[in-house]
């Protein structure tokens, strides 16, 4: 069998060779070189026993949380945003500072809530829907056929590449509502700061 996504390590006993499947480990430790997360699991499970229904986040094991959770912080990461990294050595984007929200300063001794609610909401998104953010197969969505008046196309589907996604809002657009206050725009954008004086 293989593994796919996970650590393992290797033991050695006088009398066999042992595999050993290590979980997804969180660092949320403010401003790390090696940070991975913005929050902790106790934080995620205590913000979750806040909301209505928090069957799909209780439902998962402590490993796929973990999992969850650093894949959020990923994603919330390939976004570009407002002010300045705390320190030029931090491995996240957040803490930020030299940017404001709401006439509040952000600061390098916490991370916002809303980037917080990010995370757990889309920890909990993924977790639930792996599949989600892998784009189309190349089939799905796309237009087999097109007509306007006499002028007709009729598409080959099976040459068609598969689909792709631009950024997480492609999927996820209720992140805007946490995020679009710190954003200066998407994944990999180039948009620029324009600073007049």
């Amino acid at each position: 069998s293989s593994i796919i996504g996970g650590v393992f390590s290797l033991r050695y006993n006088k009398t066999k060779l042992l595999f050993e499947i290590v979980a997804a480990t969180i660092t949320a430790t403010l401003s790390s070189a090696t940070a991975n997360s913005y929050v902790t699991l106790a934080e995620a499970n205590s913000y979750f026993e806040t909301v209505p229904d928090s069957t799909t986040w209780d439902d998962k094991t402590v490993d796929q949380k973990n999992r969850a959770l650093i894949a959020a912080t990923r994603w919330i990461d390939s976004f570009v945003f407002f002010g300045d990294r705390c320190d030029q050595n931090q491995a996240l984007k957040f803490p930020r500072n030299n940017y404001q929200v709401d006439d509040v300063e952000l600061s390098c001794t916490t991370i916002p809530n809303n980037i917080k609610y990010a995370q757990y909401e889309l920890a909990r998104a993924l977790a639930n829907d792996t599949d989600a953010i892998t784009g189309t197969s190349g089939k799905e969505g796309n237009i087999e056929q097109a007509k306007l008046g006499d002028l007709e196309v009729k598409f080959n589907t099976d040459s068609q590449g598969t689909g792709s996604i631009n950024n997480i809002l492609d999927v996820y657009p209720w992140l805007q509502s946490y995020l679009g206050s710190y954003m200066i725009g998407g994944a990999g954008s180039f948009q620029m700061r324009v600073v007049r004086g």
